[in-house]
Protein backbone atom coordinates (compact mmCIF):
# COMPACT_ATOMS: atom_id res chain seq x y z
CA UNK A 1 0.00 0.00 0.00
CA UNK A 2 1.39 3.24 -0.40
CA UNK A 3 -0.35 5.14 2.38
CA UNK A 4 -1.31 3.97 5.97
CA UNK A 5 -4.89 3.04 6.25
CA UNK A 6 -6.75 5.12 8.46
CA UNK A 7 -9.56 3.25 10.92
CA UNK A 8 -11.85 5.90 12.50
CA UNK A 9 -12.62 4.55 16.20
CA UNK A 10 -13.03 7.82 18.43
CA UNK A 11 -14.36 5.32 21.60
CA UNK A 12 -10.63 3.69 21.25
CA UNK A 13 -9.00 7.56 22.19
CA UNK A 14 -10.87 6.96 25.62
CA UNK A 15 -9.06 5.72 28.78
CA UNK A 16 -10.09 1.89 29.61
CA UNK A 17 -11.61 3.23 32.88
CA UNK A 18 -13.57 6.20 30.48
CA UNK A 19 -14.48 3.17 27.73
CA UNK A 20 -16.09 1.18 31.01
CA UNK A 21 -18.22 3.75 32.54
CA UNK A 22 -19.34 5.71 29.16
CA UNK A 23 -20.41 1.65 28.23
CA UNK A 24 -22.47 1.20 31.71
CA UNK A 25 -23.91 4.20 30.60
CA UNK A 26 -24.82 2.93 27.27
CA UNK A 27 -26.06 -0.70 28.17
CA UNK A 28 -28.06 0.36 31.05
CA UNK A 29 -30.30 3.04 29.01
CA UNK A 30 -30.58 0.34 26.98
CA UNK A 31 -31.64 -2.34 29.19
CA UNK A 32 -34.12 0.84 30.77
CA UNK A 33 -35.49 1.49 26.93
CA UNK A 34 -35.71 -2.24 26.04
CA UNK A 35 -38.12 -2.74 29.45
CA UNK A 36 -40.74 -0.15 28.36
CA UNK A 37 -40.37 -1.29 24.66
CA UNK A 38 -41.18 -4.63 25.48
CA UNK A 39 -43.90 -3.57 28.10
CA UNK A 40 -45.65 -1.37 25.61
CA UNK A 41 -45.41 -4.14 23.02
CA UNK A 42 -46.58 -7.07 25.39
CA UNK A 43 -49.41 -5.07 26.43
CA UNK A 44 -50.44 -3.76 22.60
CA UNK A 45 -50.71 -7.53 21.70
CA UNK A 46 -52.58 -8.58 24.49
CA UNK A 47 -55.16 -5.61 24.10
CA UNK A 48 -55.59 -6.67 20.50
CA UNK A 49 -56.35 -10.81 21.57
CA UNK A 50 -58.66 -9.23 24.16
CA UNK A 51 -60.78 -7.46 21.66
CA UNK A 52 -61.44 -10.23 19.98
CA UNK A 53 -64.43 -12.03 19.46
CA UNK A 54 -67.35 -10.01 20.90
CA UNK A 55 -68.63 -12.78 23.40
CA UNK A 56 -65.51 -12.21 25.34
CA UNK A 57 -64.64 -15.67 25.78
CA UNK A 58 -61.84 -16.30 27.93
CA UNK A 59 -60.72 -19.67 26.98
CA UNK A 60 -60.18 -18.44 23.24
CA UNK A 61 -58.14 -15.62 24.46
CA UNK A 62 -55.93 -17.59 26.30
CA UNK A 63 -55.59 -20.17 23.79
CA UNK A 64 -54.60 -17.58 21.27
CA UNK A 65 -52.31 -16.42 23.62
CA UNK A 66 -50.64 -19.78 24.01
CA UNK A 67 -50.46 -20.30 20.22
CA UNK A 68 -49.20 -16.51 20.27
CA UNK A 69 -46.00 -17.38 22.10
CA UNK A 70 -45.76 -20.80 20.98
CA UNK A 71 -45.33 -19.51 17.99
CA UNK A 72 -41.61 -19.65 16.44
CA UNK A 73 -42.32 -18.66 12.78
CA UNK A 74 -44.72 -16.07 11.25
CA UNK A 75 -46.81 -18.52 10.45
CA UNK A 76 -49.24 -20.46 12.65
CA UNK A 77 -48.68 -24.01 12.82
CA UNK A 78 -50.77 -25.37 15.76
CA UNK A 79 -53.24 -24.16 17.70
CA UNK A 80 -52.76 -24.75 21.48
CA UNK A 81 -54.47 -24.85 24.36
CA UNK A 82 -53.58 -22.86 27.52
CA UNK A 83 -51.59 -24.09 30.52
CA UNK A 84 -50.34 -22.70 33.00
CA UNK A 85 -47.41 -24.33 33.32
CA UNK A 86 -45.48 -23.93 29.72
CA UNK A 87 -45.09 -20.68 31.43
CA UNK A 88 -44.43 -21.14 35.02
CA UNK A 89 -47.70 -19.01 36.43
CA UNK A 90 -50.05 -21.13 38.51
CA UNK A 91 -53.40 -22.76 37.59
CA UNK A 92 -55.96 -20.12 38.76
CA UNK A 93 -55.08 -18.54 35.51
CA UNK A 94 -58.63 -18.26 33.69
CA UNK A 95 -58.64 -15.03 31.94
CA UNK A 96 -56.21 -12.27 30.46
CA UNK A 97 -56.76 -10.08 32.95
CA UNK A 98 -55.47 -12.66 35.09
CA UNK A 99 -52.43 -13.25 33.04
CA UNK A 100 -51.53 -9.67 32.72
CA UNK A 101 -51.62 -9.37 36.95
CA UNK A 102 -49.39 -12.49 37.33
CA UNK A 103 -47.11 -12.97 34.01
CA UNK A 104 -43.46 -11.07 34.08
CA UNK A 105 -43.27 -11.51 30.06
CA UNK A 106 -43.23 -8.42 29.18
CA UNK A 107 -40.68 -7.50 32.09
CA UNK A 108 -37.44 -8.49 30.15
CA UNK A 109 -34.34 -5.55 29.52
CA UNK A 110 -32.66 -7.48 27.09
CA UNK A 111 -29.16 -7.82 28.67
CA UNK A 112 -27.36 -11.04 29.55
CA UNK A 113 -24.99 -9.58 31.74
CA UNK A 114 -22.07 -12.31 32.57
CA UNK A 115 -21.77 -14.19 35.77
CA UNK A 116 -18.56 -13.65 38.12
CA UNK A 117 -15.48 -15.65 36.55
CA UNK A 118 -16.31 -15.37 32.58
CA UNK A 119 -13.94 -12.85 32.14
CA UNK A 120 -11.02 -15.40 30.60
CA UNK A 121 -14.08 -16.98 28.37
CA UNK A 122 -14.13 -12.88 27.19
CA UNK A 123 -11.01 -12.32 26.64
CA UNK A 124 -10.70 -15.68 24.74
CA UNK A 125 -13.28 -14.98 22.60
CA UNK A 126 -12.98 -11.78 21.69
CA UNK A 127 -8.59 -12.75 20.59
CA UNK A 128 -10.44 -15.79 19.01
CA UNK A 129 -13.26 -13.28 16.90
CA UNK A 130 -10.15 -10.51 16.15
CA UNK A 131 -7.36 -13.72 14.31
CA UNK A 132 -10.57 -15.04 12.45
CA UNK A 133 -11.76 -11.39 11.41
CA UNK A 134 -8.24 -10.79 10.20
CA UNK A 135 -7.74 -14.19 8.29
CA UNK A 136 -10.83 -13.12 5.64
CA UNK A 137 -9.73 -9.11 5.74
CA UNK A 138 -9.04 -7.65 2.06
CA UNK A 139 -5.58 -7.76 1.62
CA UNK A 140 -6.41 -6.23 -1.35
CA UNK A 141 -7.87 -3.14 0.60
CA UNK A 142 -6.32 -3.18 4.02
CA UNK A 143 -2.62 -4.55 2.46
CA UNK A 144 -0.37 -5.40 5.04
CA UNK A 145 -2.75 -3.78 7.83
CA UNK A 146 -5.04 -6.96 7.90
CA UNK A 147 -2.54 -8.66 9.33
CA UNK A 148 -3.21 -6.25 12.81
CA UNK A 149 -6.61 -5.22 12.45
CA UNK A 150 -8.38 -4.79 15.69
CA UNK A 151 -12.05 -5.33 16.57
CA UNK A 152 -13.70 -1.51 17.02
CA UNK A 153 -13.09 -0.87 20.62
CA UNK A 154 -16.68 0.08 21.36
CA UNK A 155 -17.79 -3.69 21.11
CA UNK A 156 -14.76 -5.45 22.72
CA UNK A 157 -16.31 -3.22 25.83
CA UNK A 158 -19.51 -3.93 25.16
CA UNK A 159 -18.76 -7.60 25.37
CA UNK A 160 -16.90 -7.32 28.47
CA UNK A 161 -20.40 -5.91 30.02
CA UNK A 162 -23.01 -8.57 28.52
CA UNK A 163 -23.06 -11.45 26.27
CA UNK A 164 -24.84 -9.95 23.83
CA UNK A 165 -28.75 -8.19 23.87
CA UNK A 166 -31.90 -9.95 22.41
CA UNK A 167 -35.25 -8.47 21.08
CA UNK A 168 -37.89 -10.97 22.76
CA UNK A 169 -39.92 -10.42 19.68
CA UNK A 170 -43.10 -10.80 21.45
CA UNK A 171 -45.07 -9.13 18.75
CA UNK A 172 -44.12 -12.72 17.03
CA UNK A 173 -43.96 -11.05 13.57
CA UNK A 174 -40.30 -9.38 12.81
CA UNK A 175 -38.24 -12.06 14.65
CA UNK A 176 -35.05 -9.58 14.76
CA UNK A 177 -32.26 -12.11 15.55
CA UNK A 178 -30.14 -11.26 18.87
CA UNK A 179 -26.61 -8.96 18.70
CA UNK A 180 -23.43 -9.98 19.80
CA UNK A 181 -24.27 -13.21 21.54
CA UNK A 182 -21.79 -16.02 20.88
CA UNK A 183 -24.37 -19.23 19.64
CA UNK A 184 -21.86 -19.91 17.18
CA UNK A 185 -17.97 -19.86 17.22
CA UNK A 186 -15.76 -16.90 16.45
CA UNK A 187 -14.65 -18.72 13.02
CA UNK A 188 -18.40 -19.40 11.86
CA UNK A 189 -18.94 -15.65 12.94
CA UNK A 190 -16.10 -14.64 10.68
CA UNK A 191 -17.28 -15.38 7.55
CA UNK A 192 -15.88 -14.72 3.98
CA UNK A 193 -16.15 -11.29 2.94
CA UNK A 194 -18.05 -12.12 -0.02
CA UNK A 195 -20.67 -14.25 1.78
CA UNK A 196 -21.24 -11.60 4.12
CA UNK A 197 -21.57 -8.72 1.81
CA UNK A 198 -24.66 -11.03 0.32
CA UNK A 199 -26.74 -10.71 3.49
CA UNK A 200 -25.61 -7.35 4.69
CA UNK A 201 -27.37 -4.39 2.89
CA UNK A 202 -23.94 -2.74 2.21
CA UNK A 203 -24.69 -1.56 -1.22
CA UNK A 204 -22.82 1.44 -1.98
CA UNK A 205 -19.71 0.40 0.42
CA UNK A 206 -16.63 -0.83 -0.18
CA UNK A 207 -15.95 -3.71 2.95
CA UNK A 208 -12.88 -4.97 3.77
CA UNK A 209 -13.34 -7.22 6.99
CA UNK A 210 -16.10 -7.52 9.56
CA UNK A 211 -18.10 -10.56 11.10
CA UNK A 212 -21.52 -11.84 11.29
CA UNK A 213 -23.07 -10.24 14.97
CA UNK A 214 -26.20 -11.78 14.37
CA UNK A 215 -28.67 -14.32 12.86
CA UNK A 216 -31.26 -16.50 13.17
CA UNK A 217 -33.42 -19.01 10.94
CA UNK A 218 -35.59 -15.95 9.90
CA UNK A 219 -33.71 -14.75 7.26
CA UNK A 220 -32.84 -11.96 9.87
CA UNK A 221 -28.76 -11.09 9.80
CA UNK A 222 -26.76 -8.60 11.60
CA UNK A 223 -23.19 -7.66 10.51
CA UNK A 224 -20.30 -5.37 12.03
CA UNK A 225 -18.26 -4.25 8.88
CA UNK A 226 -15.66 -2.27 8.34
CA UNK A 227 -16.35 -0.38 5.03
CA UNK A 228 -16.12 2.98 3.16
CA UNK A 229 -18.50 4.68 0.75
CA UNK A 230 -18.13 3.95 -2.37
CA UNK A 231 -18.25 7.55 -3.49
CA UNK A 232 -15.68 8.65 -0.83
CA UNK A 233 -12.30 6.81 -1.33
CA UNK A 234 -10.38 9.25 0.19
CA UNK A 235 -12.35 9.05 4.14
CA UNK A 236 -11.04 6.98 6.70
CA UNK A 237 -12.31 3.63 7.09
CA UNK A 238 -15.19 3.16 9.72
CA UNK A 239 -16.89 0.07 11.85
CA UNK A 240 -20.76 0.21 10.64
CA UNK A 241 -23.82 -1.70 11.91
CA UNK A 242 -25.73 -3.09 9.05
CA UNK A 243 -29.04 -5.26 9.80
CA UNK A 244 -31.20 -7.10 7.18
CA UNK A 245 -34.51 -8.85 8.07
CA UNK A 246 -35.58 -9.95 4.34
CA UNK A 247 -39.03 -10.87 5.19
CA UNK A 248 -40.30 -7.85 5.87
CA UNK A 249 -38.02 -5.78 3.58
CA UNK A 250 -36.14 -4.05 6.84
CA UNK A 251 -32.83 -2.94 6.20
CA UNK A 252 -29.90 -0.23 6.93
CA UNK A 253 -26.81 0.12 8.68
CA UNK A 254 -26.11 2.48 12.06
CA UNK A 255 -22.62 4.26 12.36
CA UNK A 256 -21.68 3.66 15.84
CA UNK A 257 -23.17 0.85 18.48
CA UNK A 258 -25.30 3.63 20.49
CA UNK A 259 -27.31 4.44 17.44
CA UNK A 260 -27.52 0.92 16.23
CA UNK A 261 -28.49 0.29 20.19
CA UNK A 262 -30.93 3.12 20.16
CA UNK A 263 -33.04 1.68 17.06
CA UNK A 264 -33.10 -2.31 18.71
CA UNK A 265 -34.41 -1.31 21.98
CA UNK A 266 -37.20 1.03 20.03
CA UNK A 267 -38.83 -1.85 18.11
CA UNK A 268 -42.81 -0.81 19.28
CA UNK A 269 -42.02 2.09 16.78
CA UNK A 270 -40.92 -0.14 13.59
CA UNK A 271 -43.14 -3.22 14.40
CA UNK A 272 -45.46 -3.74 11.06
CA UNK A 273 -48.89 -3.20 13.76
CA UNK A 274 -50.95 -4.32 10.70
CA UNK A 275 -49.39 -7.46 9.76
CA UNK A 276 -49.52 -8.22 13.93
CA UNK A 277 -53.53 -7.10 13.89
CA UNK A 278 -54.07 -9.76 10.83
CA UNK A 279 -52.26 -12.27 12.19
CA UNK A 280 -54.27 -11.48 15.61
CA UNK A 281 -57.52 -12.17 13.43
CA UNK A 282 -56.66 -15.29 12.04
CA UNK A 283 -55.16 -16.47 15.30
CA UNK A 284 -58.83 -15.78 16.40
CA UNK A 285 -60.62 -17.99 13.15
CA UNK A 286 -57.99 -20.87 13.69
CA UNK A 287 -58.56 -21.38 17.37
CA UNK A 288 -62.75 -20.56 17.10
CA UNK A 289 -62.26 -23.46 15.02
CA UNK A 290 -60.37 -25.50 17.43
CA UNK A 291 -62.58 -24.70 19.93
CA UNK A 292 -65.52 -25.47 18.18
CA UNK A 293 -64.21 -29.05 17.56
CA UNK A 294 -63.43 -29.74 21.00
CA UNK A 295 -67.02 -28.32 22.55
CA UNK A 296 -69.02 -30.22 20.18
Amino acid sequence: MDSPIEIEDDFKLLTPTEQSEAMADLIAQFADQMLDNNKRIFTRVLDMIGATDARGNKTLHLDMLATHLAMETPEILEVKSWNGNDFDLPSNITSLDDFRAQSCLGNIPGTHPWKSGSSDYVTGFLQCLETAVRKNASRELLGDAAETLELPAPFCEFFKHTGGVTYSNLDRQMFVCSFGDTISSAQEQAQPLEKMCERAPSFGFEVAAGWKAGDNDQNSWIHYLLCKEVDEPNEPWEWRIFINNINFQDFGYYDTLGDFLVWYSGAFDWVDWDAVQSHVDDLCEKCKRVLEVDEG
